[in-house]
């Protein structure tokens, strides 16, 4: 007999009845009478609910034994019941149309039901496909037209099947997995009562659920700087330009380093430099210019390789500089990350644009920025965490859209001077203005320009922040202002040496920074809603006592329209952080609580024009 792990938030209506009643127990026997009233009360109650767990999506665990895979035996009449199931199970991991009568699956469900249709079959085409895009943006692409009546129907009969074997235990467990996922998706099913009847008889048996074992890593499709969301398929690119009667390209490889946001283990959000190379090399069958991203990106990319074509197809065609029959590779130094965003747009147009005049990029030079088929640079987010990455892979020069020089500022209001000191950052509105940056071979006067911003910035290291008092030191950075007046650097250094700098975070800033703070908790509490009780709780206090000290070092910096949404976020840390070791129905009804203002407080944000249009860019 396999031991079971106690059941754990398996049904939305046996979840609630734990949160309403304080003395019901999963251990309890309930009746179908008491069941379908505890049903009605979960369905008057699902919208906020569904609400919560719709944020985040996390991958089943699929490293779980939640029964023996090699076990279970569908007789060889039941080969279709079992891919009937498997292929049920994976369509209802994927997205249903909001507007469908239905409505969407919420994620808890999803992932529920993809870890289980794994574990049966984890070679299922279904389900490697479902799993494979639910990994990569926590969206999956189903067939259309199938219905969850014909869903719950399917599960059934595979359920049936597995229990006509009435010995093995390993069937029934599957068993009790199935009938529970497909009592969640729809519960007023004609083959409802029979599930039940299923289910209650599976208990009574000792066959009981567990779903926490089963829950893995996050997917992050939405990105603190980008509240908006990304959704797009992630997919290799590719894009062709006609060829035309030049010898070749002038060089067959070229490298830049492009400025990313990455998510870390722990949920919070750190900048990072990638370096991206393109390799230029001729090969049959190819007509024109064939440019294509060698890895998975998403339709934002996409988008921004379709710009970078029709750039160099009106820079170098008129000039007869396109050759035919060359197939250009692009990757990415970790080509396991997930790509996608228009951020890297300038940096790859720089890159492919080297290709057809020869010249070689600085090795120090990074930028971070869109770009448009004429060539210039728009707006992204994320700027002073992308800076902080560039400034950790020792580069010299950084380049960002000239619509984020707000974002700039948040270097000076988070780390003070000696960043703008280690690294010159510049700001870029078109091709040209990035194009003089990123050359290795610079010209005269931009040469000169860096050099002199330099030996300003070895004065301060060596003599402290005293010598921005020092009036040769202002006269030496207005002139390097005068000669580039897009040298940030420059710039925000004299503000701040007359009491102009920016004292709070820009709105991109502010949002940025206590996500990131937070968002590791925030997933917890997310988490802790959905099962109705705390996992972990030691873990959880600790995560919550860090993330609110965090939070607190922000007061005073952060945006003025954000200083409700900061109270928010440390109110929240706060109650876990005090409340988890005996987290019951009293926390959960906390955390639903104050999540709602939370998400009450960012629904505003977003409405204001100001912050959206920041935002967009």
């Amino acid at each position: 007999m396999k031991e079971n792990a106690p059941r754990a938030g398996s049904r939305d209506a046996f979840a609630l009845a734990r949160l309403l009643d304080p003395l019901s127990s999963t251990n309890n026997q309930m009746n179908l009478k008491l069941f379908r009233a505890l049903t009605l009360c979960a369905l008057l109650f699902a919208p906020c609910l569904c609400a919560q767990e719709d944020t985040l999506f996390y991958l089943p665990d699929m490293e779980a034994e939640l029964f023996d895979t090699e076990e279970l035996e569908f007789g060889r009449r039941g080969t279709f019941d079992k891919s009937g199931l498997v292929a049920a199970l994976a369509r209802i991991a994927s997205d249903f149309d909001p507007e469908e009568k239905n409505g969407k699956v919420p994620n808890l469900l999803r992932s529920n039901a993809l870890g289980i249709a794994g574990r049966i079959n984890p070679d299922a085409k279904s389900f490697k496909t479902t799993y494979e895009q639910l990994e990569q943006d926590a969206e999956a692409y189903g067939s259309s037209g199938t219905s969850k009546d014909r869903l719950v129907g399917n599960i059934y009969r595979g359920v049936r099947t597995l229990l006509k074997d009435k010995g093995n235990e390993d069937n029934k467990i599957c068993a009790a997995y199935c009938v529970d996922v497909a009592i969640r998706l729809l519960p007023d099913h004609k083959y409802a009562e029979d599930l039940e009847t299923i289910q209650q008889e599976l208990e009574e048996d000792g066959v009981e659920v567990d779903w926490d074992q089963l829950q893995g890593k996050a997917v992050v499709k939405e990105t603190p700087w980008n509240p908006f969301g990304q959704g797009g398929r992630m997919e290799a690119r590719k894009e062709k330009m006609p060829g035309g009667e030049a010898k070749g390209l002038a060089s067959n490889q070229s490298s830049v380093v492009g400025l990313v946001v990455v998510t870390l283990g722990s949920g919070k959000h750190a900048g990072a430099a990638s370096e991206i190379i393109a390799t230029a090399l001729r090969e049959e069958g190819v007509k024109g210019v064939e440019f294509k991203i060698d890895q998975k990106v998403g339709d934002m990319m996409g988008n921004s390789l379709k710009s970078i074509r029709d750039y160099l197809r009106i820079t170098y065609e008129p000039k007869g500089m396109v050759p035919d029959g060359y197939q250009v590779s692009i990757v990415f130094q970790d080509r396991d990350q997930r790509v996608d965003g228009p951020s890297a747009g300038t940096a790859m147009a720089l890159m492919l644009d080297s290709l057809f005049t020869g010249e070689k990029l600085d090795e120090g030079f990074a930028c971070t920025g869109g770009i448009t088929p004429n060539g210039k640079v728009t707006s992204i987010g994320g700027v002073a965490a992308k800076i902080r990455g560039a400034t950790r892979r020792d580069c010299t020069i950084v380049g960002v859209p000239e619509g984020n020089a707000k974002g700039v500022n948040d270097i000076l209001v988070l780390d003070g001077v000696q960043q703008l000191l280690d690294i010159q950052v510049f700001t870029m509105k078109d091709m040209d203005e990035a194009r003089a940056l990123s050359r290795e071979e610079k010209d005269k006067d931009v040469q000169s320009t860096l050099d002199d911003f330099k030996s300003v910035a070895d004065v301060i290291a060596e003599q402290g922040e005293a010598a921005l008092k020092n009036t040769r030191v202002q006269e030496r950075l207005e002139a390097v202002l005068e000669a580039m007046p897009n040298h940030i650097s420059a710039k925000l250094l004299l503000d701040h040496i007359r009491g102009d700098a920016p004292e709070r975070l820009s709105v991109g800033g502010s949002f940025h920074e206590i996500d990131s703070r937070s968002s590791a908790v925030f997933s917890r509490v997310q988490r802790t809603m959905m099962r109705g009780k705390v996992s972990e709780a030691d873990e959880a206090e600790s995560a919550a006592a860090d993330a609110r000290e965090e939070l607190e070092e922000l007061d005073g910096k952060i945006h003025e329209k954000f200083e409700d949404y900061l109270k928010a976020a440390i109110d929240i840390c706060k109650a876990v952080e005090e409340d988890a070791s005996n987290g019951g129905k009293d926390l959960v009804e906390s955390l639903k609580s104050r999540w709602s203002k939370i998400n009450s407080i960012r629904k505003k944000l977003r409405d204001d024009p100001e912050v959206f249009e920041e935002l967009r860019g």
